[in-house]
């Protein structure tokens, strides 16, 4: 999981950054999908979107590992109104014990 997270992000990075009109909507959306999880859910930290050619990116910080997975459950069924396809990558866990997940919409004409 760890390579296939990386492998994206690596993806992402190499398509160069992006400023295009579909890059708003995206980053609503994401904005959005953080603001739908319910309260015992929520991330300790939600990273502004980063937008790239090809898809936006956030990194969510849950404080442990049971928000995480109550967040992942949850996160899954809310569609966060954008044209473009959105996942969750597989997390990363920190030494302090909270988990850091990206959070993605992909660009509209490659979902």
């Amino acid at each position: 999981p760890q390579a296939r997270r990386d492998a994206v992000l690596a993806e992402l990075r190499a398509s160069g950054d992006s400023g295009e009109p579909w890059t708003r909507e995206a980053r609503a959306a994401l904005d959005t999908w953080h603001g739908r999880l319910p309260p015992d859910a929520r991330p300790v930290q939600t990273e502004p979107p980063h937008c790239y050619a090809a898809g936006c990116v956030s990194h969510v910080t849950f404080p442990d590992e049971a928000s995480f997975r109550a967040a992942w459950e949850r996160a899954s069924s809310l569609a966060p109104s954008a044209h473009g396809a959105h996942l969750q990558l597989p997390p990363e866990r920190l030494h302090s014990g909270q988990v850091r997940v990206p959070w993605l919409v992909l660009r509209p004409d490659r979902s």
